[in-house]
Parts: C-alpha cells; sequence; structure tokens
C-alpha cells in the first residue's frame, strides 16, 4: 500500500499512540503523534497539572500547521502516514474540527487514500491505561478520573468515506492493527 494516512481519533487511553506505531511499522508509514506537534510547547511550559497558560494550544496549532503543511507540500510521493488525535469534548471541540479539515486537506492535496478509523474503549479499560506511569512521561493526559466522561463520548462525528469504528477494550493492540490493515485492504480493493 501506497500513499495513504490512516488517522486515528479518540478519547485519552483508547491506544492511539501504541496501535499507531503497529499500523506505521506494517505500513511503513511516518507516525505523526498528536504528541508530535504538543509537546515540544508543553514540554517549554513545563506542565505540573495546573491549568496551562492563555494561548498554548494556539502554540501547538502552530506547530501542527507548519507540520501538515510540509506533509502536504514536501512529503515523499507515495509515503504512508499515520496521525493521531485526542478528542476530549463531547461532538468535538472547534480546534478538533480545525485538525480534521487540515488532515483531510492533506490527504486531498497528496492525492492519497484517507482511513479515519474513530478508536473507543470502556470505563474500566481508560481508567487502567490512563493512570500508566509511561504517559505521564509522554506528557499525556493521566487522570484516571476522567475515565467515566472519556468513555461516554460518543465517537467524534467527523463525515468521511472511509470511517472505521472500533471499540478496543478487549482488543489488543495487535488485533486493532490487524483489523485496521485488514479494512484499509478492502477498501483499495474497491
Amino acid at each position: 500500500m501506497k500513499n495513504v494516512i490512516v488517522y486515528l481519533v479518540g478519547p485519552p487511553g483508547v491506544g492511539k499512540y501504541t496501535v499507531g506505531r503497529l499500523v506505521a511499522d506494517r505500513l511503513e508509514a511516518k507516525l505523526l503523534d498528536n504528541h508530535f506537534w504538543s509537546n515540544p510547547i508543553l514540554e517549554v511550559v513545563e506542565p505540573d497539572g495546573s491549568a496551562l497558560p492563555a494561548g498554548v494550544w494556539d502554540r501547538t496549532n502552530d506547530v501542527l500547521s507548519a507540520v501538515l503543511e510540509t506533509v502536504a507540500r514536501f512529503g515523499p510521493p507515495g509515503r504512508n502516514y499515520v496521525f493521531t488525535h485526542a478528542v476530549s469534548d463531547p461532538g468535538g471541540h472547534p480546534l478538533d474540527w480545525i485538525i480534521a479539515g487540515r488532515i483531510a486537506w492533506v490527504a486531498e492535496q497528496r492525492r492519497a487514500g484517507l482511513l479515519v478509523v474513530r478508536l473507543a474503549c470502556s470505563e474500566d479499560q481508560l481508567r487502567e491505561r490512563i493512570s500508566n506511569e509511561a504517559r505521564r512521561q509522554r506528557l499525556k493526559t493521566t487522570d484516571a478520573g476522567a475515565a467515566q466522561s472519556l468513555a461516554a463520548l460518543a465517537p467524534f462525528p467527523i463525515n468521511h468515506d472511509w470511517v472505521l469504528d472500533l471499540d478496543t477494550s478487549s482488543l489488543s493492540a495487535a488485533d486493532t492493527a490487524d483489523r485496521i490493515e485488514a479494512e484499509l485492504a478492502s477498501r483499495l480493493r474497491e
């Protein structure tokens, strides 16, 4: 498979990064995790769990814009990409919709196939996954108390031709990656 973009979207803790790494390895793709553009900014402000300074998310958005434009304009022809996107607000925050639109724009500019994979997970699994210490080291959400509201989120209501919904509660990361790979193979045969 060449010139494919897999867009993994869902709440924190559903396995976007873990699954993204596997899918990227299998597709010989570049993984561009949402922390790829947020962590450089977050590491500068050194978040301690308190509210972030006003404007911080605008800065991460600037980094994201530069990354996506670079992929669209200068990414090697035929290169596959895997993007992850954490959504924490019911129906998506306005910035979530901007990000989704930009990723679709990148696919359009590259004339790439775009598979949107909406991941979900049960409250119990999210609580366990979110509290993992490795997440804290990557500047990810670690508030296990948020598991109930995150698990209750409806899938991000993005409208696209290729959408796959997966509940990762009882799927291993490898099984989830298998289903994504099978979906891509099926859609690319059509």
